[in-house]
């Protein structure tokens, strides 16, 4: 029985990781190739905001904006510039340096992280074999938890059951949690990380009670508990970004990311539902033909 409990979820799980990856690299990828693009117009942008322009001015009064050109006045010991900038000058008649800043002008890198020095595989092969790699333990995993529920349901499963596992997997741990927290591009704006990551975990696990007690409840009481679990998720809300915060990516690109990655679930969950009653069913005729031949004597 666990032989077959884990042959099932490899093997299903490893067709399932590789037609996940052809979805990937044909429609996903290329929506994520022109975010990165986005994202990286963005950093140029705020480096060359961050960045100082300096200039000089008659007198031997020399100095940088870290905002880029500001409208300002200078006298030979006067000067006036916006708030919120930052600026060093030398007077070389006066023979001294000075250094000013507004409290507005502050900027913590310790806060946040530009990313420069993060690793991440290269475009082209080397990329695509990581993507592929990462789908398969995925698709596996997720083989491994059909492969168990059939276990745990008894009896055969036909194609058109394995399909409907496969769906409710597809609203367990895509559909009902990408409700709350929908697929995202690089560089789109985002709640805490630890937060999101326990709220889709929360809703996963609650989902998939969820559809199980409404799919073989007894009563009415258990599918109402069933339906009940599937909403409180979605009651207490997911962890967002804060109010105002926008992505480098245009919207419109981020809508067409989470329709094409949600298609790209289904079909492999339909795959990998199909798939994991197939060979569940195989396995089991062969164990059935195993047990029943009469052995010598």
């Amino acid at each position: 029985m666990l032989q077959r409990l884990l042959l099932t979820g490899l093997l299903s799980g490893a067709v399932a990781g590789v037609v996940l990856t052809l979805a990937h690299l044909i429609m996903v990828q290329p929506l994520i190739v022109k975010a990165e693009g986005y994202e990286q117009q963005a950093a140029a942008q705020a480096s060359a905001a961050i960045a100082g322009v300096s200039h000089a001015h008659p007198g031997g009064i020399s100095h940088a904006h870290s905002g880029g050109n500001v409208p300002h006045l200078h006298e030979q010991n006067f000067h006036i510039h916006a708030e919120g900038t930052s600026h060093v000058h030398a007077d070389a008649q006066a023979g001294h340096k000075h250094t000013a800043q507004t409290a507005s002008a502050d900027h913590d890198h310790g806060s946040h992280s530009h990313g420069e020095n993060s690793w991440a595989p290269q475009d082209g092969m080397e990329r695509s074999l990581y993507t592929l790699a990462a789908n398969m333990l995925t698709a596996i995993a997720f083989g491994l938890l059909l492969a168990a529920g059939f276990t745990l349901y008894g009896g055969s499963i036909s194609l058109t059951q394995g399909l409907l596992w496969g769906g409710a997997g597809f609203l367990s741990f895509s559909f009902l949690p990408g409700l709350g927290l929908p697929a995202e591009l690089p560089a789109a704006a985002a709640g805490d990380l630890l937060a999101r990551q326990t709220w889709w975990l929360g809703t996963a696990v609650a989902s998939s009670i969820g559809l199980a007690m409404i799919a073989f409840g007894k009563s009415n009481i258990w599918r109402a508990s069933g339906l009940l679990l599937l909403v409180i998720p979605h009651a207490i809300g997911a962890p967002h970004a804060e109010a105002g915060a926008v992505g480098a990516s245009p919207p419109e690109l981020a809508a067409h990311f989470v329709m094409i990655s949600l298609f790209a679930a289904a079909f492999m969950w339909s795959v990998l539902g199909a798939g994991a009653a197939y060979i569940y069913g195989r396995l089991g005729e062969e164990e059935t033909s195993s047990l029943a031949e009469p052995h010598a004597t």
